[in-house]
């Protein structure tokens, strides 16, 4: 009716055994794997896939390809809503991430701007104007 439960240390022994079949396997490393089939780009990640020399192991990275700032990502993230938007003929919200869109592009200068000036008062220690500036900075980005 009941069965005696194995102890713990049985347990894990049983565990490695399983998994000591694929030591032999995982001993090589990716620079030895060869990319199966390239690079796919996938917006700003690129994705590789690597084939274990014996063929039996598929690797795949995804590596971020880009060193976009947070606004420039926020831009392409509004423009393929955007996008959206128009495929599904919302042209109400797509009139609205336009303009969302247009404000970001303008301010870009004056971000721009407000950052040299953050990074210079935070050089002369005048942390007042650094928390002013900073401030703005977040208005301006949001």
């Amino acid at each position: 009716m009941f069965r005696r439960r194995k102890p713990l240390n049985d347990i894990f022994e049983e565990f490695d055994s399983m998994f000591n079949q694929f030591d032999s396997i995982f001993n090589g490393t990716p620079k030895d794997y060869k990319v199966e089939s390239g690079t796919d780009e996938i917006g700003d990640w690129k994705k590789e896939t690597y084939l274990s020399p014996s063929g039996s192991i598929f690797i795949t990275n995804f590596v971020r390809t880009s060193n976009n700032t947070n606004n420039n990502s926020s831009v392409n993230q509004l423009k393929s809503k955007l996008q959206k938007a128009i495929d599904d003929e919302n042209f109400e919200e797509a009139v609205k991430i336009r303009d969302e869109i247009k404000n970001h592009e303008k301010n870009q200068d004056s971000i721009k701007k407000l950052e040299l000036e953050l990074k210079k008062s935070i050089e002369e220690q005048n942390f007042e104007k650094s928390i002013e500036l900073r401030d703005q900075l977040k208005k301006l980005k949001s």
